[in-house]
C-alpha cells in the first residue's frame, strides 16, 4: 500500500487526539451516572479519526475501503453511545441497560458486519471514486445499508439532544450550563453526517470524524470547567419518583394532576391514575371514616388516615399558587407514620395495662391496710386501728365540742367456757357478738376487737345517759345471742363499762382506763350489768390561810 501525508491526515490526527485527552479526563469520573458512555463514545470517535487519517493518507483503492470498513466501527457506535451517555445523564435510566443497550447495537453491528463483507453483496458502498489530482481523497457511493445506518445514527443523536434539552429546560444554573454545552456539542456532528451524506462530493475531505474533534473539546470543557460528572444533575421527576414521601397534586375541581408511587402505595393503589381522574377515586373502598378523615385535612390543614394497606398515614396539605387564581392547585404530602402511631398505641396499652396494675396495686394495699386493721376471727377492727381512730375522734370532739363515749366490755366466765365447751365453741360466741355489735351500731361508731374476750364500741357525740342506755340494750340481747351458741347449752353474760370523753378524761389512755375500771366494778358488783364511770370531783380552791404572805 502506498501513502502519501497531506493536510487532512493532520487534521484527523489532531482530532483523534482531542477525543483522546476527552477520554482521559472522562476516564476519571467514569463512575458518574453516564460517565462509562460519554468515555467509551470517545474511545470510538478516536478510532473514527485514526481510520479518517490513514483514509485521507492511502493512495491505493483497497488502502482506503479497508481505511473506511474500520471507520464503520466508530462511526455507527458513536451515536449509540451518545444516546445511552444522553440517557443516563437526564435520569431516563434508573436500572443498568444491559439488554436495552445490547438491542441499540444490533444495527451498527449489521452495518459494520456488512461494510467488512460489501465486496460481496455491494449493500453499504455500490461503487467509489477519487478527485482528479487528488489521489488520498476518495467519493463513496452510498448503498441502503448506509442509509439505513445514516438514518439510525440521524435518529439516535437527535433524540440523545431533545433529552439533553428537556434535562437543559427543567434544571437551574450550573446544571443548565452543563446541558447547554452537551446540545451544543451534539449539533457538530448531526450537521456534519447530514451534509456530508446529501452531498459528499461538496464536502470531500470532511469526514464527520473532524467535527467530533469538536464535540470532544468542549466535552473537556465541560468536563473541566462546567463540573459534568462531577455535580451530576438530577432531574425532579427522579427524585419525586424516588421519594418516599407520597406526593398528590389535586387541582381546583379536585382532579389528579400529579401523583408519585409512593403515595400510590400509600393508598394501596394498584397503578397510578392517570392525570385528570377524579380525586375521589384514590380513595374508592375506603371507609366512611378514612374518608371523613380524608376531608379533614381540607378544614385542618393536616390528618392522619388509616389506609387500608393497614399503613398510617400523616396527611398534610398546602396551596400551590398558579399563574392565575384559576390554576390554584393542592398539594398534598403523605407520610408513613405507622411505626410513630403503633409506638404510641403500645405506649398507650402499656400506660393503660400501668394504671390497671397501679389500681389492683391499691386495692392490695388497701386490703393489706385493712387486713392489718382487722381482727381476722370476728372481723371487727383491731386494737390498732382503734388506737389511730380514737385519737382522730377525740382530736375532732375537742376541736367542735362534743361528747364522745366509750363502751368496753368482755365475757363473764369465758375460760370456763373454752374449758368446758372448747375454743371452737368460745370462738363461735365471739363471732356471735361481734356480729350482734355490727347490727346494733351506726356508721359512725367504731366497733373493735379489744382483745381476747374484751370488745369496745366508740360512739362519737354520745353522752354518758346515751350511752349507757345503748350498752344496756347489747347487754340484753347478748343474753339471746349466747344462748345460741353451743346447742344452747352454754348459759353466760357480759359485763359492760361505760366512759366519756372529756368527763372520764382527756386523752385516750385516760378514757379507755376509766371504761377499763367501770366493767371490772361491773364485774365485781356481780357480773351482767353495766357500769358508768364515775365522773371524778371538780378541784376546790383552797384558801389562803390568815395571817399568810401579804397580810398586814
Amino acid at each position: 500500500m502506498a501513502f502519501e501525508v497531506s493536510g487532512f491526515t493532520f487534521l484527523y490526527l489532531a482530532a483523534a487526539a482531542v477525543s483522546g485527552v476527552a477520554a482521559w479526563f472522562v476516564y476519571r469520573v467514569r463512575n458518574a451516572p453516564g460517565g462509562r458512555w460519554l468515555y467509551l463514545w470517545n474511545l470510538a470517535a478516536l478510532v473514527w479519526a485514526l481510520a479518517e487519517a490513514f483514509d485521507y493518507s492511502s493512495l491505493t483503492m483497497a488502502a482506503h475501503v479497508t481505511a473506511g470498513q474500520f471507520s464503520y466501527i466508530g462511526a455507527t457506535t458513536v451515536p449509540v453511545l451518545f444516546l445511552l451517555f444522553a440517557l443516563a445523564f437526564s435520569g431516563r435510566t434508573r436500572k443498568p441497560m444491559r439488554r436495552s443497550a445490547v438491542l441499540l447495537f444490533v444495527i451498527p453491528a449489521i452495518s459494520t458486519i456488512a461494510a467488512f463483507t460489501n465486496r460481496y453483496h455491494h449493500l453499504v458502498w455500490p461503487g467509489f471514486s477519487t478527485l482528479p489530482g487528488r489521489p488520498t481523497i476518495i467519493i463513496y457511493q452510498h448503498g441502503p445499508i448506509y442509509w439505513l445506518v445514516t438514518l439510525y445514527s440521524l435518529v439516535a443523536v437527535l433524540v440523545a439532544t431533545l433529552l439533553i434539552v428537556d434535562a437543559a429546560l427543567a434544571a437551574r444554573g450550573l446544571y443548565r450550563s452543563q446541558s447547554a454545552a452537551l446540545v451544543v456539542a451534539a449539533a457538530f456532528p448531526w450537521i456534519a453526517e447530514l451534509a456530508y451524506s446529501v452531498a459528499p462530493e461538496r464536502f470531500a475531505g470532511f469526514d464527520p470524524a473532524l467535527t467530533l474533534s469538536i464535540t470532544a473539546a468542549i466535552i473537556t470543557f465541560t468536563v473541566l470547567h462546567l463540573k459534568l460528572l462531577d455535580l451530576v444533575l438530577v432531574p425532579r421527576e427522579v427524585l419525586v419518583d424516588e421519594m418516599t414521601v407520597g406526593l398528590i397534586v389535586l387541582d381546583g375541581t379536585a382532579r389528579v394532576l400529579e401523583i408519585n408511587p409512593a403515595a400510590a402505595r400509600m393508598l394501596g393503589l394498584s397503578k397510578a391514575p392517570v392525570p385528570g381522574s377524579p380525586g375521589e377515586e384514590l380513595f374508592e373502598g375506603w371507609s366512611d371514616a378514612a374518608k371523613d378523615a380524608v376531608r379533614a385535612v381540607y378544614e385542618e390543614r393536616r390528618s392522619t388516615i388509616a389506609s387500608p394497606t393497614g399503613m398510617y398515614l400523616g396527611v398534610e396539605r398546602s396551596r400551590l399558587a398558579g399563574s392565575t387564581p384559576d390554576q390554584t392547585r393542592d398539594l398534598f404530602i403523605l407520610n408513613d407514620i405507622t411505626h410513630q402511631v403503633e409506638a404510641e398505641q403500645a405506649l398507650h396499652h402499656a400506660y393503660e395495662d400501668l394504671r390497671g396494675r397501679m389500681v389492683q396495686i391499691e386495692a392490695l394495699q388497701e386490703e393489706l391496710r385493712e387486713q392489718a386493721t382487722r381482727d381476722p376471727l370476728t372481723g371487727l377492727h383491731n386494737r390498732r386501728h382503734l388506737a389511730e381512730q380514737l385519737e382522730r375522734e377525740l382530736g375532732r370532739a375537742e376541736r367542735d365540742g362534743y361528747p364522745v363515749s366509750l363502751v368496753m366490755f368482755d365475757v363473764d366466765h369465758f375460760k370456763e367456757v373454752n374449758d368446758t365447751y372448747g375454743h371452737g365453741a368460745g370462738d363461735e360466741m365471739l363471732r356471735a357478738i361481734a356480729a350482734e355489735l355490727l347490727e346494733g351500731t351506726r356508721r359512725c361508731d367504731i366497733t373493735c376487737r379489744y382483745g381476747g374476750d374484751e370488745f369496745v364500741v366508740v360512739l362519737p357525740n354520745a353522752r354518758a345517759q346515751s350511752a349507757r342506755a345503748r350498752a344496756e340494750r347489747w347487754r340484753l340481747r347478748m343474753h339471746d345471742v349466747m344462748k345460741g351458741i353451743g346447742d344452747g347449752r352454754i348459759d353466760t353474760t357480759i359485763s359492760l363499762g361505760v366512759a366519756t370523753f372529756p368527763e372520764n378524761g382527756a386523752t385516750m389512755d385516760a378514757l379507755v382506763a376509766a371504761a377499763d375500771r367501770a366493767v371490772y366494778a361491773s364485774k365485781a358488783a356481780g357480773r351482767d350489768r353495766v357500769s358508768v364511770a364515775p365522773v371524778p370531783p371538780e378541784p376546790q380552791d383552797v384558801d389562803a390561810p390568815e395571817g399568810g404572805a401579804g397580810a398586814e
